[in-house]
């Protein structure tokens, strides 16, 4: 007995050990940050389903309701209906504009194909002036399939005042509508100034069409008028998956070998796929009262973005 206790307390010191080790040489590390630290606080002192849900509430401290939706949104439970209502309320009614951008990027992840109508208007400048919201909504309609957004993305796309870098991620969304309307507003993204909306614009032709004529605008021109006379423009049209966030593990995640961080993985979006396909909850009864109540673990809060 003296000796398994002997033997569990090395084996804690050891653990101790190793986690100083990790911390010593993460300091003398070349370009270690203050966000790996604040990621080692993050990974021991995780917020409970509970708490994300307390501080998504917060009428007082937007910065709380932030961080609670994001949290919540990654959550596998985070598309029962109590959150989407509060998501959908939040995009239209919160003052703060990253609170609302948080919302749209969590209707996006857990809504249907009608919230793309309720996100798109958000696209505009003449409606939401932070450019914040307008990128979150550009990305929301990459993963949300409804054909009566595409006047709204065109609008975009045609406003030359509008950030490259919006326009850009337009042309990533306007890649799942096989449309005459839609090809006409991807050669307008061929001839921006912007290098990031040529790029995409071309890409978003090569997955209607299935052709590649890179940022050609008149091979692409040249090519679709005598397809359009054929009537087959679209009959190669490649599967449209919408982008996903990414990176490279951080040397504080190599270190602590014991987390499984992963990244959400692309797929077809909602509207062309059933919101249904995405649940992961399947828990009887309300699944939000049951996380409380049960005390969902709090590495059920996947890793997927960044937070707006």
């Amino acid at each position: 007995m003296r000796d398994k206790t002997s033997a569990n307390r090395n084996n804690r010191v050891g653990a101790g050990m190793s986690l100083l080790a990790c911390l010593t040489v993460g300091l003398f590390v070349p370009g270690c940050v203050m966000e790996d630290f604040n990621d080692i606080g993050e990974t021991f002192f995780a917020k409970s389903p509970a708490e994300a849900a307390r501080d998504a509430l917060d009428p007082y401290n937007p910065d709380l309701r932030r961080e609670g939706v994001v949290l919540l949104s990654n959550a596998p439970f985070g598309g029962v209906d109590a959150y989407l209502k509060m998501y959908r309320d939040y995009v239209e009614n919160d003052p703060d504009p990253l609170v609302r951008g948080a919302a749209i990027t969590a209707l996006a992840r857990h809504g249907d194909a009608q919230d793309a109508m309720l996100i798109a208007p958000f696209l505009s400048r003449e409606v939401e002036e932070n450019e914040t919201v307008r990128w979150y909504s550009a990305l929301a309609l990459q993963r949300l399939h409804n054909v009566e957004v595409i006047p709204v993305l065109e609008k975009s796309i045609r406003d030359e005042e509008e950030t490259g870098e919006i326009r850009a991620a337009v042309c990533i969304a306007l890649g799942q509508y096989p449309e005459d309307r839609v090809v006409q507003m991807l050669l307008f993204g061929l001839d921006a100034r912007e290098l990031s909306v040529n790029i995409e614009a071309g890409e978003a032709l090569w997955l209607l069409t299935g052709e590649q004529f890179g940022m050609d605008r008149v091979a692409w021109q040249n090519w679709y008028t005598a397809a359009l006379a054929n009537r087959n423009a679209f009959k190669n049209q490649q599967a449209y998956f919408y982008p996903t966030y990414d990176r490279d593990k951080s040397w504080w995640e190599y270190a602590a070998f014991w987390l499984d961080t992963s990244w959400e993985k692309p797929s077809s979006p909602t509207g062309l796929r059933s919101r249904e396909e995405r649940r992961t909850w399947e828990m009887e009864g309300s699944p939000s009262e049951a996380a409380v109540e049960q005390g969902v673990e709090r590495s059920e809060f996947e890793k997927v973005d960044d937070l707006p």
